[in-house]
């Protein structure tokens, strides 16, 4: 992957990630909350949404002081919480491209500009 479409690819996750996303401190209010606009109740627990949080702060410290291997196992927590977080995804993919798994990492960043792109 060119730099070039590298900087493309994630100017394009922050700027859809930005446009798409709401905080997730005022997101929800309730323990368990229901969400509009799917044919079953979708429950989602507060408690998870902390943890997740909690994790992605811990994979970036840890990705932003060069412990990849380390960012690896956030990361991968964080989508186990939230499989459809294309940051997470893409990040991770930034992470073993930084532990030299160039081929995993481009394929979890293509991954994630897709799942943007949605």
């Amino acid at each position: 992957m060119k730099p070039c479409q590298f900087a493309t690819y994630l100017c394009c996750i922050v700027f859809c990630t930005a446009i798409y996303s709401t905080p997730v401190s005022g997101y929800f209010v309730e323990k368990e909350v229901s969400a509009t606009g799917y044919r079953g109740r979708l429950y989602v627990k507060e408690d998870s949404l902390k943890l997740a949080l909690k994790y992605q702060q811990l994979a970036h410290d840890l990705y932003d002081s060069g412990h990849f291997k380390k960012a690896i196992v956030q990361w991968k927590k964080v989508l186990q919480l939230q499989p459809g977080n294309a940051f997470a995804m893409f990040m991770l993919g930034k992470s073993y491209i930084g532990v030299g798994d160039n081929k995993k990492g481009t394929a979890l960043c293509d991954q994630a500009v897709k799942l943007t792109a949605k």
